[in-house]
């Protein structure tokens, strides 16, 4: 088996692009609780890059892939949903299905390159993680996985034989 690990990037105060320093805390505060990982990647965005390094973590590549959700879609999902509401809205088969199947080929291309037994990690944003594991795993019970992640939770993606099985929920306490 391989994983997959998504995490939404740490604390930062809107307007600004960059981490707070109680950001910066939380992330070293969940860096020192996770293992090693075969490869980083991260947004685009300076909160999700920070956030790495604050993990303690070198980013091998950034994807615009994982760096935010297409503008299309924002008419169908609202930033904040729950998983079920995000599953229902993926369930109707509007512009936001044939995205989070765009995504999870791209996770699962990025999965053909993690050797067995090995973990990559991905620094994201909410909406995007939630639209993602529904998208690899959208035969869950989402109904029980409750809110939108906050800071720096995220989701391990379990894949064997070439195919998404199974997915986790990682909250922060």
């Amino acid at each position: 088996m391989k994983f997959i690990e998504i995490r939404r990037h740490s604390k930062r105060e809107r307007p600004s692009p960059h981490l707070t320093q109680e950001g910066v805390n939380l992330a070293r505060k969940i860096g020192q609780t996770m293992g090693s990982y075969f490869r980083i990647y991260s947004s685009k965005a300076p909160r999700a890059i920070e956030t790495a390094v604050a993990m303690g973590f070198a980013i091998d590549e950034i994807c615009e892939e994982i760096s935010m959700t297409p503008k299309d879609i924002e008419k169908e999902v609202k930033w904040g949903m729950n998983f079920e509401q995000y599953a229902n809205v993926i369930n109707k088969g509007y512009k936001t299905a044939t995205y989070v199947k765009e995504l999870a080929a791209f996770l699962l291309k990025l999965g053909r390159n993690i050797p067995d037994s090995k973990s990559i990690l991905l620094l994201s944003h909410g909406g995007l993680i939630e639209l993602a594991t529904i998208g690899c795993v959208p035969d869950m019970n989402y109904a029980t996985w409750g809110n939108a992640l906050k800071e720096c939770e995220g989701v391990v993606l379990t894949i064997k034989d070439n195919k998404f099985i199974e997915a986790e929920k990682l909250l922060v306490d």
